[in-house]
């Protein structure tokens, strides 16, 4: 399994940042760049479990830093980039040759002696976690043989903790460090092929799972119950995939948030704002429903939300601004009433995260223009206490001649029972 970069593109976005090389020690960020995982030592997040370095040149290669641990693991996946390794707290002896049995070597004298081939310093002790100094030596090591010893390197600040970035200014001294965010956070907001089909995997799932709650829920449901339907449904549309999926599911029943001991009862609204994880790409969706006929007041606020979302969609064009189709939801929900209204965000960039929602956002202050390749969730959400908590989410692959939907399930009202 290779990673998810596009080199051509990443060497743009650096090379007009003034950057020689990207270097990358978020787990997420890791196996974006090596669709391989950091390893246990990214349980910690802290810098150092693992780097990974994408240099602006694309005659060098990829190079990894990762734990001794899942070094032969990574080679194996990724054959075409230099991996060097360090140690962690586990320890992973391999068994030696030699004759076993009564007549031969006892079994700890074979470990002894697999344990001699790895030829270690006399003195090698492994840490009680892993060493942030001893993974950047050699971080800096693979610099050196890339050339890049001196180059300015981008790093993702909005990960690695203040004392870790300190200690890796002062062990690569010769290298300027500069925040790489922006141009990570750039480079990951146009996806791959691979990506996009994880990403429409996730809504097909979550459509499958959200169906089967639709037919099975009934009044007198728990929310814990609602969430149960929606689990079932995914297991059993992904029955056979070869890859991880995880759900997660922001539920609101009725007119007000509860718990969820909560039960349904004939006229409560049911929000499901549902994120199905597969392969560690996270999508997003949204479709909303009531427990036997809306009330008046509630299938117009869904209509209102109808609306705003079709306005909104209109501009979700490549070459418009984000700002833009904020700016245009807004102004829909203000003729129809919703003047004061105010939302920080109708919609942001899906992928691979520690959240659904990630880097960009259609918001106000947002100056990004949509680009093809883009994969965004666009959302009308309208969360009225007393009444209903309503949002309307599909997922949308940005092409040249504009959004494509990765939804089936028609946005409309639905009637539970």
């Amino acid at each position: 399994m290779t990673g998810f970069v596009d080199r051509q593109r990443a060497t743009h976005l650096m090379q007009r940042a003034g950057m020689a090389a990207l270097v990358l020690c978020a787990p997420e960020a890791f196996h974006y760049a090596t669709g391989a995982s950091i390893g246990p030592a990214g349980l910690f997040r802290r810098a150092g479990a693992g780097f990974v370095v994408i240099p602006a040149r694309q005659d060098l290669p990829i190079g990894v830093v990762v734990a001794d641990f899942n070094a032969v693991q990574l080679r194996t996946a990724a054959p075409e980039m230099v991996v060097r390794s360090h140690p962690i707290w586990i320890e992973s002896a391999p068994v030696g040759t030699g004759p076993a049995g009564p007549a031969g070597l006892a079994l700890a004298e074979r470990i002894e002696a697999g344990l001699a081939s790895l030829d270690r310093a006399p003195d090698f002790s492994r840490p009680a976690t892993f060493d942030l100094a001893g993974s950047v030596r050699q971080l800096q090591a693979m610099l050196i043989d890339f050339g890049l010893e001196r180059a300015t390197l981008g790093l993702d600040l909005d990960f690695i903790p203040a004392a870790d970035f300190a200690a890796i200014q002062a062990l690569l001294p010769d290298c300027p460090v500069v925040d790489g965010s922006s141009v990570l956070d750039r480079l990951r907001a146009v996806k791959s092929p691979r990506e996009i089909d994880l990403l429409r995997q996730g809504i097909i799932l979550s459509e499958a799972g959200l169906e089967r709650l639709q037919v099975d829920a009934m009044a007198g449901m728990r929310q814990g119950d609602l969430v149960a339907l929606y689990r079932q449904g995914v297991a059993t549309a992904a029955a056979g995939l070869s890859r991880p999926v995880i759900t997660a599911e922001y539920m609101t029943l009725g007119a007000r948030a509860k718990g969820a001991d909560a039960r349904a009862v004939a006229g409560d609204s049911l929000k499901c704002d549902m994120v199905c994880t597969v392969g560690g790409y996270a999508s997003d969706m949204s479709r909303n429903f009531t427990f036997g006929p809306p009330q008046a007041d509630q299938a117009e606020l869904h209509a209102i939300a109808e609306r705003a979302f079709e306005d909104g969609l209109a501009e979700l064009v490549p070459g418009n601004t984000l700002a833009h189709v904020h700016r245009v939801a807004t102004e829909s929900l203000a003729r129809q009433g919703l003047r004061s209204y105010r939302r920080g965000h109708f919609g942001h960039g899906v992928g691979q995260s520690v959240f659904s929602e990630q880097w960009p956002f259609i918001a106000a202050d947002s100056d990004i223009a949509i680009e093809a390749g883009m994969v965004l969730a666009f959302e009308i959400p309208l969360y009225i206490d007393g009444l209903a908590s309503f949002n309307l989410e599909d997922q949308f692959l940005i092409t040249p001649d504009g959004p494509v939907v990765m939804n089936r399930l028609p946005r409309r009202l639905e009637v539970i029972g």
